[in-house]
């Protein structure tokens, strides 16, 4: 197989391409020649050394988190997969590469009006907002939601599904071209950067109640004033740290107004956690992307040999929606 791995070259964390042994399932696990691969934040912290893949080192660091493709070998005791059946799912790392192994819980399958390319799109950014909103904020209809870095592709899943939802959906981007664009899918309004006081915004467009529910995707300095804008009994979901790991706030607006506070991340969870989380979203969510109800907004497709490039693009802050990667050319 082929594989982009990060190397140490003279002092720094590289990405090279490597031809490595193939891959072989084990019980319970399938192979899956590969498509389409996700690309990710993470994908960027990982190379520059900030967040190692979870578990016993691997052989080679390949990142990856999310990929689609065809079955192409089956482990003893797979029970409900064939070899060629196209599938999506979700990975701890390994999916910039020409295969990957995976188990099969947590494999989700490819049908109706789903694509390889949508579905390389899903695993990542909509487990993380539906895991938030569903179990860490459990969003009732008709609440208010705000949304920072809405543009990204986890808080474009987050707008996504709260319409499902019927929330009232608020959104937060640095660019005013991005809020234009989310006040074409669904955000009633955008607070960009030039406007000043986040504080007085959310609070106006709320009746002065507050948002009931923010999830936030950038940590940093401004998580502060999160707790100023919350409703009573508010819950402040903290699921990435784009601005900083680093924050001071007030105690006296937590207990006042009586707010949650919740941290959440994929990757690191225990694997019966992730294997439950990947069952429950076939079950509950799968149904809309396979009816066409919901879809995944796609930025950018850059070529296998255009990783660098992807991740610079990522990096720079120039997407909307999801960038992927392609592998090799669809069966």
């Amino acid at each position: 197989m082929i594989a982009w791995v990060i190397e140490k070259e003279n002092g720094k964390r590289t990405l090279q391409m490597r031809e490595l042994p193939s891959l072989k399932p084990g019980r319970a696990e399938l192979k899956v020649d590969v498509y389409y691969a996700g690309i990710n934040r993470a994908d960027l912290l990982q190379l520059y050394g900030l967040y190692p893949q979870p578990g016993p080192p691997a052989s080679f660091e390949i990142p990856g988190l999310e990929f689609s493709g065809r079955i192409c070998e089956i482990g003893e005791g797979v029970e409900g997969w064939k070899e060629g059946d196209p599938v999506f799912g979700l990975l701890i790392g390994g999916a910039f590469s020409t295969e990957v192994v995976v188990h099969e819980r947590f494999l989700l399958p490819i049908d109706g009006k789903l694509s390889f390319v949508e579905a390389a799109a899903i695993s990542e950014s909509f487990f993380t907002a539906w895991d938030g909103l569903e179990y860490r904020a459990e969003a009732k209809e008709n609440e208010t939601l705000l949304i920072s870095a809405a543009g990204s592709s986890v808080g474009l899943s987050a707008l996504a599904l709260a319409n499902l939802k019927n929330l009232k959906v608020f959104g937060m981007v640095r660019s005013p071209a991005k809020k234009e664009k989310l006040l074409k899918i669904g955000a009633i309004d955008v607070f960009t950067e030039e406007q000043a006081d986040l504080i007085d915004w959310s609070l106006t467009r709320t009746g002065g109640r507050g948002m009931d529910i923010i999830f936030d995707l950038v940590g940093g300095e401004r998580f502060s004033q999160f707790l100023q804008i919350a409703a009573e009994k508010g819950r402040i979901l903290s699921l990435g740290l784009l601005g900083g790991s680093k924050t001071e706030i007030s105690l006296m607006h937590l207990l006042r107004k009586r707010l949650t506070l919740v941290g959440s991340t994929l990757r690191a969870r225990p694997i019966e956690e992730k294997m439950f989380l990947t069952q429950q979203f076939r079950k509950k969510i799968l149904p809309f992307f396979i009816e066409g109800r919901l879809k995944p907004i796609i930025d950018r497709i850059f070529l296998w040999d255009q990783l660098r490039e992807a991740l610079k693009y990522m990096e720079e802050n120039r997407h909307f929606g999801k960038i992927l990667l392609k592998v090799r050319e669809e069966k």
